[in-house]
């Protein structure tokens, strides 16, 4: 029983010394935020009597919000949210506006999913071009894919893609000798007549041309002016039919040509409506 009444005793003690300290704090104290978590690890500090009458103290520090949350890792940027200019290898079930780009190119609806349907229509594109198939758009795709989206083109086994390629070849070789002095009879940088300059463009272009503009009238598929593109050769005709000049299509009703003597090699509008198209 003495230990018993030493028990009491002391639980009377402690209690009675902590409800002091206690009200002492708070008297002379003012509230903070924290006076809660304050309050309960006073609580709990002021001691618990034990066999022996022995005091534990017991603390509990309240958790900080830092420490309650973890900062994430920021996620690597998914490719298909990469930019085209960036040309990210895109795989199945990648999803995002670059893919989107893909299948406008390939005029695919355009729901921005990487899925069979737009892995085979790649395929079929880089087997057009010559590419190595993959179905998922390497260095080479992406520089054909923003060339076909920019020429509004597709495939390039179907022999329009090459005719395209070689007419901007031609309107390159053809602004290349602006200003160069109209002669008569030349074929070189030093001068040239109308002739003369068509068969030095298109020869540079990659295609030799016949020598005269009748020549190389006759040696065009003949087209009609809504068909005709940039780069192809259009025909100027006198009253009984016959081709007297020729110069590069530029579009819009205008040309590159070598006019006459006394002028420079220019871009200028097609002055009469009896004027025929070639293409070579």
């Amino acid at each position: 029983m003495p230990v018993t009444a030493r028990r009491t005793s002391l639980s009377r003690a402690v209690s009675h010394t902590n409800d002091s300290a206690i009200r002492g704090l708070a008297k002379h104290r003012k509230p903070s935020k924290s006076a809660v978590p304050r309050a309960a690890a006073t609580v709990l500090s002021v001691g618990l009597a034990v066999s022996g009458g022995a005091l534990v103290s017991l603390t509990s520090a309240p958790a900080t919000a830092e420490a309650a949350t973890t900062k994430a890792a920021a996620p690597t940027q998914a490719r298909g949210y990469q930019p085209v200019k960036a040309r990210p290898a895109l795989r199945k079930g990648d999803k995002g506006p670059t893919v989107k780009f893909v299948q406008r190119a390939l005029r695919l609806g355009p729901d921005g999913y990487y899925g069979n349907t737009t892995i085979v229509a790649l395929r079929k594109f880089q087997a057009s071009w010559g590419l190595k198939v993959t179905g998922s758009p390497d260095h080479a795709t992406w520089g054909r894919l923003t060339w076909a989206a920019k020429h509004k083109v597709l495939y390039g086994n179907k022999g329009g893609i090459k005719a395209q390629i070689f007419r901007e070849k031609v309107l390159k070789e053809a602004a290349k000798l602006k200003g160069t002095p109209y002669r008569y009879g030349g074929t070189s940088a030093r001068g040239f007549d109308c002739s003369g300059y068509t068969g030095f463009v298109y020869k540079k272009a990659g295609k030799k041309m016949p020598r005269t503009s009748r020549q190389q009238y006759a040696a065009t598929k003949h087209i009609s002016r809504a068909a005709a593109k940039p780069g192809d050769l259009v025909f100027f005709k006198n009253g009984g039919g016959g081709v007297y000049h020729v110069g590069v299509y530029a579009g819009n009703n205008t040309l590159w040509h070598a006019s006459k003597p006394g002028t420079r090699i220019s871009k200028g509008k097609i002055w009469t409506k009896s004027v025929a198209f070639g293409r070579v």
